[in-house]
């Protein structure tokens, strides 16, 4: 563990406050940290932060990279919460402050809740939808000062330790996390996408009764959807685009991005781009493929 000389100010420190919707992976973000090498403790009350920051960064037990878990509980507690961030900050300790807000969409978090049999902290007397919207409209304004929002919804426990290994790592052994996601437009756009490419114009093979009812994660589709000319010269035009665009967000520091394929109903042409793009293999690039309308039909 890193370590600066007693009484000493730490340069090039690193804070990590992690926070966000009960349910969506806080605790897995905390160990993921944790086994990157950082020193963390969850579930820290709020009006220690200041005492714990100051510790850590002193005297003989002087650190170099922190993360502190964070639940905010009420409105008291968030306000007392964002008071305390901003005295924080203005500790005179050279170090570079993020805040994570971990998020899932309602649908997934349901799930969780069922599965594990956990209650929800704001579920006194109420059901677990009245909560969950509670918890929202409570964390939105520190949804929306946090420095980095990641949605959990599409992350294995793998990919979650993957994307937090980015993070912490430096910039030379930094990779961008790409999630590439098909999708349908009759569904709506993911509304979380910062890329959006549009391949309802290739010839579609929902209209040939022998692939109606497979997918383009089966090999009949990729073979219809790639043999066709408009297909070919869209694929050539596209990759080296992708590729110039992923490098310059892996340049602006950027560590995740969503890339969104959309067709007509996420079954076809869109899961197969999805599934050939990420067999690629670029430079500083690590795929995650999703489908998110794939059995919606």
């Amino acid at each position: 563990m890193e370590t600066t000389a007693v009484g000493q100010t730490p340069q090039d420190c690193d804070v990590y406050i992690v926070t966000g919707l009960s349910g969506a992976g806080k605790t897995s973000v905390m160990r993921a940290l944790e086994d990157a090498g950082l020193y963390c403790v969850d579930n820290l009350p709020v009006p220690l932060m200041a005492t714990f920051v100051k510790l850590a960064f002193y005297g003989n037990s002087a650190l170099r990279r922190v993360a502190l878990g964070i639940d905010v509980r009420n409105e008291h507690f968030l306000s007392a919460f964002l008071e305390e961030l901003e005295q924080v900050k203005q500790l005179p300790i050279s170090c570079k402050w993020t805040v994570i807000f971990v998020d899932a969409r309602d649908q997934t978090l349901y799930k969780r809740f069922q599965e594990t049999r956990r209650k929800h902290p704001l579920a006194d007397g109420v059901s677990l939808e009245h909560a969950l919207l509670s918890e929202r409209r409570l964390l939105a304004p520190l949804q929306a000062l946090a420095d980095i929002v990641i949605d959990t919804d599409v992350f294995t426990i793998h990919d979650l330790r993957r994307w937090v290994n980015s993070l912490v790592l430096p910039n030379s052994e930094r990779k961008l996390i790409a999630q590439v996601v098909s999708f349908g437009f009759k569904y709506g756009m993911p509304t979380e996408s910062n890329v959006v490419y549009d391949v309802r114009f290739l010839p579609n093979p929902y209209f040939v009764p022998a692939l109606k009812a497979l997918t383009g994660q089966d090999r009949a589709v990729h073979d219809y959807v790639f043999s066709h000319p408009a297909t070919h010269e869209y694929w050539q035009r596209l990759v080296p685009f992708l590729e110039y665009t992923l490098q310059r967000f892996h340049e602006e520091g950027r560590f995740n991005v969503t890339v969104a394929i959309g067709c007509t109903g996420g079954k076809h042409r869109s899961v197969a781009f999805v599934e050939k793009l990420t067999s690629l293999t670029l430079p500083q690039v690590e795929w995650i493929a999703s489908h998110r309308d794939l059995g919606k039909e």
